[in-house]
């Protein structure tokens, strides 16, 4: 390695966490084409990185530190419903084993088992497993974002290693948020906003630590191609001059402990009925369907009953990126879902079915995202309102910059002036 250059690594879980690490990854290979970066992604992860080109490790690749019987028996009991189609199953039979090794370390294995049994992967802290590796890879400085489990094992073991570290925070984190009720933190954070900062200071972590930087998660959504295909689609569906409401579903699905409606479908569903009966009254508006991807088959069966309506456009992940739609639509209506973050931070009006069990989840509306509506009898008045005059939240951005302002308090970790 070329002499002073750093050492740095990653851990990340998938979905939203990786889709911070990727562009941050990025911005530091350009700046310091010389440091030598590992990627560390965890069950869904893996697949997202190496769909965009990164190398990266994952359990496996520390699994001949164990014996294979005994990783294997300790993983077995837990494989039922485990495994996912992006997930190799020699990862999830390691992730589980070494997993388990450490629990069991700490608690003894009976204790253990029943923890998994019992809570499931929040069982998990694998802060043993996490110092060994940090051991063995040596890096300068540890970044991860706030995903419990490994990423938080990860810097509770360089705390203890005295490696410094850095966690991406996604969103508010509003009160109540259990990320606010860990004993140890990263010795620096990032945060998406300022509202992100006031809450992380009244949650106790100290204000020096926290820089407001913007989520690198959401830099793709200023990227050219999907402005210009939203512009493309205008055209050729004939929507030039109308205007847009895109609805982001999702099933009503709450955290564990919290209660489960009786069906979870019925409130997405009454929603986009109200939707679709505001654009079959109004000629001059247009609507995109879009529920989230592990969701949208619960929904696929009553669209294709409604296909001929006309100004609807049916969309899902598997032909559409969702920033296209972002970019298609004037206003976004939502339940409880990050999609209308998204649609804020491209300037754009969103307003939140505040009425929807699963608001709790992401309150939209009191975090400055989305105006609230209390009730689907006040949703035709409140779609009116912001058609006619859209207005836009305070974290709307007119330029992808987190990752490189990500990027620099990761050089700063490691004494690099920026």
């Amino acid at each position: 390695m070329t002499v002073g250059a750093k050492r740095v690594l990653f851990v990340s879980y998938g979905a939203g966490h990786i889709a911070m690490v990727l562009p941050v990854i990025r911005a530091l290979k350009a700046q310091h084409p010389h440091w030598h970066i590992d990627l560390m992604a965890l069950t869904t992860g893996a697949h997202a990185a190496r769909a965009q080109g990164f190398e990266c490790m994952g359990c496996r690749d520390f699994a001949h530190w164990y014996d294979a019987d005994h990783l294997h028996r300790l993983a077995k009991p837990l494989l039922d419903g485990t495994t996912h189609p992006q997930v190799d199953a020699d990862e999830t039979l390691a992730y589980l084993g070494i997993n388990m090794h450490d629990l069991a370390e700490q608690l003894g294995p009976s204790q253990a088992l029943d923890e998994v049994k019992a809570r499931g992967r929040w069982a998990f802290m694998p802060v043993k497993f996490m110092e060994r590796v940090l051991g063995h890879l040596q890096p300068d400085v540890l970044v991860t974002t706030n995903s419990p489990r490994s990423e938080q094992a990860a810097i509770e073991a360089a705390r203890v290693l005295g490696i410094p570290s850095v966690c991406m925070v996604d969103l508010f984190s509003p009160p109540g948020d259990p990320f606010l009720a860990r004993s140890h933190y990263a010795d620096a954070l990032t945060t998406i906003s300022e509202l992100g900062r006031r809450n992380m200071v009244s949650g106790g972590i100290p204000g020096e630590r926290i820089h407001v930087t913007g989520s690198p998660a959401f830099d793709g959504l200023f990227e050219s191609s999907h402005r210009a295909q939203a512009e493309r689609d205008r055209a050729a569906m004939g929507w030039s001059k109308k205007k847009v409401i895109l609805w982001a579903g999702h099933l009503e699905l709450l955290p564990p402990g919290m209660g489960q409606p009786d069906d979870p479908t019925e409130f997405p569903q009454h929603a986009e009925a109200a939707l679709r009966a505001y654009v079959k009254a109004h000629d001059d508006v247009a609507l995109i369907v879009r529920y989230h991807p592990n969701h949208a088959a619960h929904f696929r069966s009553s669209a294709q009953a409604l296909a001929g309506q006309e100004r609807v456009l049916w969309s899902e992940a598997s032909s559409r990126h969702v920033h296209r739609d972002i970019h298609l639509c004037d206003l976004a209506v939502i339940q409880a879902t990050t999609v209308g973050l998204e649609v804020a931070i491209v300037g754009k009006s969103v307003l939140s079915l505040d009425h929807s069990p699963s608001r709790h989840v992401f309150p939209a509306s009191d975090q400055g995202v989305s105006r609230g509506v209390a009730s689907f009898a006040e949703l035709p008045a409140a779609l009116d309102a912001a058609l006619t005059y859209p207005f836009k939240s305070e974290l709307a951005q007119t330029e992808a910059a987190a990752a490189v302002a990500v990027a620099h308090v990761v050089q700063r970790m490691v004494g690099i002036a920026t």
